[in-house]
């Protein structure tokens, strides 16, 4: 399951911080066909990643500095992810990275249940020893990740490969939307796994346990989105990411 405790937030104005989103420009630099496709994987990803945390507002300039880009595409990408959700352009405030509220976190993990439970039943016939013992790998390498960013991509891998099993390429892409919508408060609020975690599903797949499975799930999406809505309650992002 999941324990959690809140962290400070905004390191983006650091030297460190800066750093940081020099490598992720670096990396995402010359990969892409259009400048606007550059700048908006740049912002995506920052978001995601925790960097520009929830209720941040993001200064055009910077970005545009980073990338070594003019604010045109900037402004163009930025309105393609409020479509997206992730921020919000404000008449007279610019704009800020969206701040979800217990009740859509709720909703989130509501699909997820919904859409993930659906996934592993259809992956169940399709798993191979092989396969096992590669998800055993990521999941005893979730369960010795001392960095919370390094768990969580392994977990994003793990869920991948499981998932793509089932054959389901529109179910697997709204289920990789959502739980990309939520991954930046589990590394704001630095929602960790309890020692165990997820060698608990493991075990019922080893054993073919379908209902076990799909009940291990959704205890474990179930008490995330608790403690994800009550953390959000009680600590402030948007205050978090004016400071």
């Amino acid at each position: 399951m999941a324990k959690a405790k809140c962290a400070a937030a905004d390191n983006s104005h650091s030297a460190a911080g800066k750093e940081v989103l020099d490598q992720l420009a670096q990396s995402v630099r010359g990969t892409f066909q259009t400048v606007e496709d550059m700048t908006q994987t740049f912002i995506r990803e920052a978001i995601l990643q925790g960097h520009f945390p929830p209720g941040q507002r993001l200064n055009l300039d910077n970005i545009a500095a980073t990338l070594g880009v003019s604010r045109m595409p900037v402004r163009a990408s930025l309105r393609q992810l409020e479509g997206e959700g992730l921020v919000r352009i404000h008449a007279h405030r610019g704009v800020t990275v969206s701040v979800l509220q217990p009740d859509e976190i709720a909703e989130i993990y509501e699909l997820r249940i919904l859409l993930e439970t659906y996934l592993l039943e259809r992956a169940m016939p399709h798993l191979t020893e092989e396969i096992l013992r590669d998800l055993r790998k990521s999941a005893e390498a979730m369960e010795a990740a001392d960095d919370l960013a390094d768990g969580l991509e392994i977990r994003k891998g793990f869920y991948e490969k499981l998932y793509a099993l089932a054959e389901r390429p529109r179910a697997l892409a709204e289920a990789k939307h959502l739980r990309g919508s939520v991954g930046r408060y589990l590394l704001l609020l630095r929602v960790t796994e309890e020692h165990g975690g997820h060698l608990g599903l493991l075990s019922h797949l080893e054993k073919g346990d379908l209902e076990g499975g799909k009940t291990w799930l959704r205890d474990h999406l179930s008490h995330v989105s608790e403690e994800l809505q009550k953390l959000v309650s009680e600590n402030d992002p948007a205050a978090a990411g004016a400071r």
